[in-house]
């Protein structure tokens, strides 16, 4: 006999259900077909394994030893079987959305975005890709949200998020009832956003000083980070004033873990860009244009 081979199907259905019930009569019910039907499909599925799977008398059927082993693996199998098949099934009729972005917009400013996406179209799955860019980042998603970098064909860039640079920290660090000047905060800890060496220079405590008209000698000291998202961590845990892009602070301000000190705003230099397909699918086009809705409600 060929090993991979299978007993008829529709026997295996009928031998399951009458193990269940012990009873062919209920089977048949549920299976809506008569109990003579089930005694049939059974003795065919007895026949093809070559042993005896009930016994028999006058006062119903119970099952062998190797019918209740075969029932509990069956049973088993088809569990997995409608399990596996549903999850196929759900994954084809759910529209899938991935979205690709830098680690800081990821933590910062779309993650509740697509969570309230996702109550509001609970069908669709949204995945987010936090990873570097690349020049095929939207190619190998939906959406990408990255700052400009050449062209892409078949894609479109719409300016998402271009706010300016704010000096922030948490209301712990100097309490929410003092009035800061500018002066001030040179006396604080300082949370420095370095990201010159990944290409894409952002302004420093130093132009912030500058434009504020507060002196400063030398290099600033300060804990420095490379990630937009670890200096607002640290800012909100108190360690020190962080210049932040205004659009990833806002949830925070919203939510009181961090508050904008008076001094000057400095223009971003690379605003990120919301890349998308030119003709995307509906489920794309509705993210896409709900976060371009997002973005442009006025800030805090």
């Amino acid at each position: 006999m060929d090993k991979r081979a299978l007993p008829p199907l529709p026997a295996l259905r009928a031998f399951e259900a009458a193990a269940r019930h012990l009873s062919f009569a209920r089977a048949a019910g549920e299976l809506h077909v008569t109990a003579a039907a089930v005694s049939h499909q059974i003795k065919q599925l007895e026949h093809w394994l070559g042993r005896a799977l009930f016994q028999r008398s006058a006062n119903g059927v119970s099952l062998t030893p190797a019918g209740s082993d075969y029932a509990l693996r069956i049973r088993d199998a088809f569990e997995r079987l409608v399990s596996t098949s549903c999850a196929v099934r759900d994954h084809q009729l759910r529209p899938v959305v991935k979205i690709r972005t830098q680690f800081s917009v990821a933590a910062l400013w779309l993650t509740p975005r697509v969570a309230s996406l996702s109550r509001q179209r609970p069908e669709l799955e949204i995945r987010v890709i936090a990873a570097e860019h690349r020049a095929s980042g939207a190619m190998n998603a939906d959406i990408g949200i990255y700052f400009q970098r050449g062209e892409l064909p078949g894609h479109s860039q719409q300016p998402l998020l271009s706010g300016p640079f704010r000096a922030y920290a948490s209301p712990a660090l100097f309490g929410r009832g003092r009035d800061l000047r500018p002066a001030d905060v040179a006396m604080l800890p300082l949370l420095h956003l370095s990201i010159e060496d990944r290409g894409w220079p952002s302004p420093g405590f130093a132009d912030w000083f500058e434009q504020a008209g507060v002196p400063v000698h030398g290099p600033l000291p300060g804990l420095r980070f490379n990630l937009a998202h670890l200096a607002a961590h640290a800012a909100m845990l108190g360690a020190g004033v962080a210049l932040l892009p205004q659009d990833l602070c806002e949830d925070a301000v919203r939510q009181g873990s961090l508050l904008p000190l008076p001094g000057p705003a400095l223009p971003a230099p690379h605003p990120y860009m919301l890349m998308c397909r030119t003709a995307p699918e509906e489920a794309v086009a509705w993210v896409r244009d709900a976060l371009l809705r997002d973005a442009t409600r006025p800030s805090l």
